[in-house]
């Protein structure tokens, strides 16, 4: 998809859905997690996706319920790598 010049590159969604993690504050919990994953980690996969694209993930926790950070964390960064090696390596042209 086409983007702006005041959009991010790479767009994201989580879910976790109530049949693994039935309470509320857990699910919420993991989607914190995940994106405070996702944000530390995102300029990996900003750098590998041409100026003219946008990409849109989203992300569907099916893992146990009440994982720690380190576990999700290990999760995104092998998401972006796999997404990264899926774009061809040309140099990025910012317009900012």
């Amino acid at each position: 998809m086409p983007r702006g010049i005041n959009f991010s590159p790479v767009r994201i969604g989580v879910s976790v859905p109530k049949k693994r993690t039935a309470l509320a504050v857990h699910r919420n919990r993991v989607k914190r997690l995940v994106h405070e994953a996702w944000r530390l980690h995102k300029h990996h996969l900003y750098s590998a996706v041409p100026a003219d694209a946008q990409l849109h993930l989203f992300f569907i926790f099916t893992g146990q319920p009440n994982p720690d950070f380190k576990t999700i964390e290990q999760a995104v960064l092998q998401s972006i790598e796999i997404l990264s090696k899926h774009f061809p390596t040309i140099p990025r042209e910012d317009n900012a």
